[in-house]
């Protein structure tokens, strides 16, 4: 648990600033040597999303093209994983104890606890979802997908991908969560129309997930994050 949570941190740090070099470079491979030379350069995540708001969709993706603005600044809310409810306080940093470890290997925490009918064994379940690499980056959500919910059955092996099944049990309707799912437990049996959920849309958000499942899946300590919330449960 301590090894995802600080994973979660990553996603508090800031991008450095560019330097501009001095006015007596001549040429644009002297720049980027002056650049360079001073260690001006760095890098950061830039991440947001939120379920019930489609600009989830200006998340930076990769495969996609980049969005025409992007925040500089980010709210606390957005600093370990994903938030699903950007606008709440029940969208705040949770603490480590507040995780839990199943003997699988899932890592749960609520972010909200609802007070509909439990989710059991049995249930068909609405929830609305936002996925992400281990990073933090955003892969995909229910709100680019005009907050089409993913539906499935507690139990069917053809339903949802196994961490999730796991995960999402014991929540109530109107609660949210937060699930790290190594991915053994996840897209095993791939990411196409069909195979079991949820399956994001387009090429290139599939295709990070193929990357995962093929190149990352055996690697100590790596999950894809799933932020569900549960909105009916029958």
């Amino acid at each position: 648990i301590l090894a995802a949570v600080t994973a979660l941190s990553v996603l508090a740090s800031t991008a450095s600033s560019f330097q501009c070099p001095s006015p007596d470079v001549s040429n644009r491979r002297d720049a980027i040597k002056d650049i360079f030379s001073k260690g001006a350069i760095g890098f950061g995540v830039i991440v947001g999303s939120n379920l019930y708001n489609a600009e989830a969709a200006n998340a930076l993706v990769e495969g996609n093209a980049p969005p025409s603005k992007v925040k500089k600044s980010l709210g606390e809310e957005y600093r370990q994983g994903t938030a699903a409810l950007g606008d709440s306080v029940e969208a705040e940093v949770l603490p480590r104890e507040a995780y839990n470890k199943l003997d699988s290997g899932v890592i749960y925490a609520d972010i909200s606890k609802g007070d509909g009918e439990e989710v059991k064994e049995g249930k068909k379940v609405n929830t609305q979802w936002v996925l992400r690499r281990s990073n933090g980056y955003f892969v995909d959500s229910s709100a680019v997908s005009d907050s089409v919910p993913f539906i499935f059955t507690v139990g069917d092996p053809n339903g949802a991908i196994k961490g999730l099944d796991e995960g999402i049990r014991g929540m109530r309707a109107g609660g949210t969560r937060r699930i790290l799912i190594p991915p053994r437990l996840a897209y095993v049996q791939g990411v196409d129309e069909g195979k079991p959920g949820p399956i994001p849309a387009g090429f290139g958000p599939r295709q990070q997930m193929r990357r995962v499942m093929e190149v990352r899946r055996d690697v100590p300590g790596e999950y894809i994050f799933l932020e569900v919330k549960v909105s009916k449960v029958r």
